[in-house]
């Protein structure tokens, strides 16, 4: 736009540069500074045409619509000090280059507004434009309506830059309302989170589960519940990779009164491969099935079975990345999720020792519960070991009924470590007294005294592990049925076993049961 200086406040015709031509190409809107104070910023040259036969001062880029290179830089220096009304065009490109523009203009015209026509003609097409409003309500009224909604638009101002998913997940912790926690199986399983099961195979890990998921189908009180329980049916979802949905669950469930119709599942171990290397922890496909079924539990046994290939189950951080999408699964559906898992085979091993493969199951669930063997013919205990949102209940004692279902015997307060350090005494304590009097045999053997290294390898030859021969030399010593003495001295030093006149080696008797 150039001209001639006019009094402030007051309009002139611009000089058009068309597009194409190399003056547009370098100069942009004009080949010299605008001098009009007030400025009306279009999308095309008959827009321009239109609004300067009006007596309005009016431009436009040569280039059209379209960020980037459609607004050079070059062009923002003529509109410094200016009041523009930028006129966008009624599609998505023309908001956004308006947009576009008046954010490049902002920094250095005096005041930037962003006009919506849609608000002088309602009915504005798509694609419609100023001449199209202009044409549809006459000049004049144009005219008179532009300059008044000028007047009153409010100054343009950025807006917020858009969030992706990631950052609208963050907020201050001042639009977080306080909850109470809510609870599937009340005091056992919370809702929406993560409960672990662990335990040894044929321990009933599977009869377990099958009892919670047939109660919450039809409604009524599961082995973990108080008789008087009363609670909707709901739907639930469960996923074994050991046992045949058709040969044995179906029928494990149905004996157990299970609804059928609200328990949805997949059979794996007949012609579902394609299904489980796709339904893992953190896959689109899991998601697609708790998004769209909405379970009130889901049940994975084991959960070997599902995770990835890639994960390495003794990696902390693998394990913890792998679980972490079951946690926004649940606070998303509302799905409470119950992961079985076995556990190893260590003597004396109690809590989240147990665990195999990875004690990271331990950590990123709420609540956890154990089973194992009470000692008495046929019982089982089910422990919780832990509970982060409410005291850990009682321990059951559980044995199978004549109808091959679990039935609640009675409850204790000791734990699994307790049961597992009776099992370790329980087991060890025979071994050892046959290996006490097995010592004060060879003992009597060999005149009464042996060297100590002699008499252990005799022993260990035998069977009697390094740990049984400790504890029944220990204990032979402290009943004082055996000394120990030295002779020699420093490299020479020897240790010897002698045997008492209190030891008598004690008579065992076998009896077949």
């Amino acid at each position: 736009l150039e001209g001639k200086s006019m009094p402030k406040g007051s309009f002139q015709r611009p000089r058009l540069v068309r597009k194409g031509s190399k003056e547009a190409a370098e100069d942009g809107p004009g080949a010299a500074q605008v001098k009009a104070e007030t400025v009306f910023l279009c999308e095309g040259e008959k827009d321009v045409d239109n609004l300067t036969a009006q007596g309005l001062a009016a431009t436009c880029s040569p280039d059209g619509a379209g960020t980037g290179s459609k607004w050079r830089d070059t062009y923002t220096p003529y509109f410094a000090g200016k009041t523009v009304y930028i006129l966008q065009d009624n599609d998505e490109v023309g908001k956004k280059f308006a947009q576009y523009e008046a954010q490049k203009l902002s920094p250095v015209a005096q005041e930037v507004k962003v006009l919506d026509l849609t608000a002088l003609w309602p009915g504005l097409p798509e694609h419609g434009d100023i001449s199209d409003v202009m044409e549809h309500l006459g000049a004049t009224q144009a005219l008179a309506d532009l300059l008044e909604l000028a007047d009153k638009a409010p100054g343009w101002e950025p807006s917020p830059p858009e969030k992706s998913p990631f950052l609208s997940s963050f907020h201050t912790l001042s639009d977080f309302a306080e909850e109470e926690p809510s609870w599937l199986v009340e005091g056992w399983i919370p809702e929406g989170q993560i409960t672990l099961l662990a335990a040894g195979g044929g321990t009933g890990k599977t009869p377990l589960w099958c009892n919670l998921v047939s109660a919450l189908s039809c409604g009524r009180p599961c082995l973990l519940d108080s008789p008087d329980v009363k609670r909707e049916p709901l739907k639930v979802a469960f996923f074994s990779t050991e046992d045949s949905v058709k040969k044995k669950l179906k029928r494990q469930l149905r004996q157990a009164g299970a609804n059928e119709g609200n328990i949805l599942t997949t059979d794996f171990s007949s012609g579902g491969g394609d299904a489980l290397r796709e339904l893992k922890l953190g896959s689109d496909r899991l998601r697609e099935v708790i998004a769209n079924f909405r379970p009130a539990l889901c049940v994975f046994d084991p959960i070997q079975g599902f995770l990835p290939s890639r994960v390495n189950m003794g990696s902390r951080n693998e394990m913890r990345d792998c679980m972490a999408p079951l946690i926004a699964l649940g606070e998303e559906f509302g799905t409470a999720f119950f992961i079985v898992c076995h556990t190893n085979k260590r003597m004396g091993a109690s809590d989240r020792s147990r665990l195999a493969d990875s004690a990271d199951l331990w950590d990123v669930a709420r609540s956890v519960l154990m089973m194992g063997y009470t000692g008495a013919p046929g019982q089982r205990y089910l422990s919780h070991e832990k509970n982060n949102y409410a005291d850990r209940q009682e321990t059951l004692l559980l044995s199978f009924g004549k109808d091959g279902q679990l039935v609640k015997e009675g409850t204790t307060w000791k734990r699994d470590r307790e049961f597992m350090q009776e099992a370790v005494t329980q087991r060890s304590a025979p071994q050892r007294e046959e290996c006490k009097a097995f010592l004060l045999e060879k003992l009597g053997e060999h005149g009464n005294s042996m060297a100590s290294k002699e008499l252990e390898n005799l022993a260990k030859a035998a069977g009697y592990s390094r740990a049984t021969i400790r504890r029944a030399k220990d204990e032979l010593k402290d009943s004082s049925a055996i000394v120990y003495k030295n002779t020699g001295n420093g490299n020479n030093k020897v240790w010897t076993v002698q045997r008492t006149e209190f030891s008598e080696p004690e008579t065992y008797m076998t009896i077949e049961t």
